[in-house]
């Protein structure tokens, strides 16, 4: 019904401005089912390859499982009697199946077996997907960083205007950390998709002997990691990728910083070309909403991961109460950060670059911003603090309207010693970028490589 919903994940509104198709379907209601009818036919599979159950109850317990038409009236009111959804799951299951179905289904497992393998099932597909959108990105920065490797443009140090850089450098400064997000995922991952089965207390008791074939078997079958030891009171690795999420956020909100930042009208270096964001009331204005979004995203991948960590509070063998949060954590903290991911792509594959205007920004500062570069030039021929002290004395002298190149030809000091195609060579700003070349081939190499990897 249209209207009725409460968050901005479901709303008929907000909700795709929030959430990502595919992610938003890894989390659904629908997906969960499946994760965990999937586990309970496979379950039963294994145990019948050691015996523990009749081959005949894993056939039936297998079809009952792939023929479930779910009443999802009867799940949510049993949901809400029990707290957890998975006994009235079991109920419908045996509900629907033979006698054998009955005796034999979810043997020797508890509740959370179900529901911390469903997480690593979905996890796997969140990581899988989240590792697809971040090549994209990168590849989409791979592009812009090779096409404006020598787009000179204005360095800003604490928003005040620094040296000579170029826009493919410092679009190298984000590619390097999809880089690290790349690696960071490949490491946690295994640990992200390792299952669960271990029943009530998480010894195994209740299939005796054959309880740890039959969870290494179990989780080959699902795809999943095999645990090592107990971890039934274990959620560091769910905490792990919600902080991982975090980082990722991080280059995504300096990405989107810098292009709302670059984007002010005196700047004007770059702006977003999607299309969309007007003002309900300036005619002239296009507000730069994906910029804005990323931002948001970010605050609330931050909020997610603040709280994450709530869901280590734990004591004795585990504690429901505070691993129900994963319930809400989880589906946010990836709908978030794919969303954003989305954004971010599109955002790098629309951009307008205004080169012109970022060489005619050297120009505000009267080209004072090669103030290094004549410095060090005169550091070879009369050291560095001599030369730094002159540069520092005249353009405190200067008045308001000379440009840099003609307060040092008017120096006799500096044309002592240095000839005007000097002056003028360290004036330019292509001539003071430094090992930008060098320094953009190491970060294309790695990111291949990073890239290359994969997640297994």
């Amino acid at each position: 019904m249209y209207g009725k919903q409460t968050t901005v994940f479901d709303s008929d509104l907000y909700s795709s401005l929030f959430t990502e198709e595919r992610m938003r379907e890894i989390w659904s209601d629908d997906n969960l089912l499946r994760c965990w009818l999937r586990f309970e036919a496979t379950v039963a599979q294994v145990q019948s390859e050691l015996g523990l159950i009749p081959p005949q109850a894993a056939e039936e317990i297998a079809e009952a499982c792939r023929t479930l038409k779910i009443d999802w009236q009867a799940l949510a009111a049993g949901t809400q009697s029990v707290g957890m959804a998975i006994k009235p799951l079991i109920d419908q299951i045996s509900a629907s199946g033979s006698p054998l179905v009955c005796q034999y289904l979810h043997w020797g497992c508890t509740t959370q077996d179900l529901l911390d393998s469903g997480v690593a099932m979905r996890l796997q597909q969140t990581l899988q997907l989240v590792r697809q959108q971040l090549v994209e990105l990168g590849d989409e920065m791979k592009t812009m960083v090779i096409r404006h490797s020598r787009t000179v443009m204005v360095a800003r140090t604490n928003s005040v205007d620094a040296s000579a850089t170029t826009w493919g450098l410092h679009v190298s400064g984000y590619l390097v950390e999809v880089k690290r997000h790349l690696c960071r995922l490949q490491q946690l991952y295994p640990r992200a998709i390792t299952g669960l089965f271990g029943g009530a207390v998480g010894n195994l008791a209740s299939v005796g002997s054959e309880g740890m074939a039959t969870r290494e078997r179990l989780m080959l079958a699902l795809g999943l990691n095999v645990p090592c030891g107990i971890n039934n009171a274990s959620q560091d690795a769910i905490v792990e990728v919600v902080q991982c999420f975090a980082l990722i956020h991080g280059t995504l909100c300096r990405l989107a910083n810098d292009v709302e930042t670059m984007g002010r009208t005196p700047i004007a270096e770059v702006l977003e070309g999607e299309g969309g964001g007007g003002s309900s009331t300036m005619p002239h204005k296009a507000n730069p909403r994906a910029s804005n979004m990323i931002q948001t995203l970010a605050r609330m991948g931050w909020m997610y991961a603040s709280g994450a960590p709530a869901m280590l509070d734990q004591q004795d063998v585990r504690a429901a109460s505070v691993r129900v949060l994963n319930w809400s954590i989880l589906p946010e903290a990836s709908n978030a950060l794919s969303t954003s991911l989305k954004r971010a792509k599109n955002l790098l594959s629309h951009l307008v670059v205004n080169e012109g205007k970022m060489r005619e920004n050297f120009d505000c500062s009267k080209h004072f911003i090669m103030s290094e570069s004549l410095t060090m030039k005169l550091a070879a021929k009369i050291g560095r603090e001599p030369a730094y002290n002159l540069v520092k004395a005249l353009l405190k002298q200067a008045s308001a309207e000379q440009s840099f190149m003609d307060i040092a030809h008017a120096s006799p000091e500096i044309c002592a010693v240095l000839t005007h195609a000097e002056i003028a060579g360290a004036c330019e700003p292509l001539s003071y970028i430094g090992c930008n070349d060098e320094l953009i081939a190491e970060t294309l190499a790695a990111y291949e490589q990073a890239k290359a990897n994969g997640l297994a």
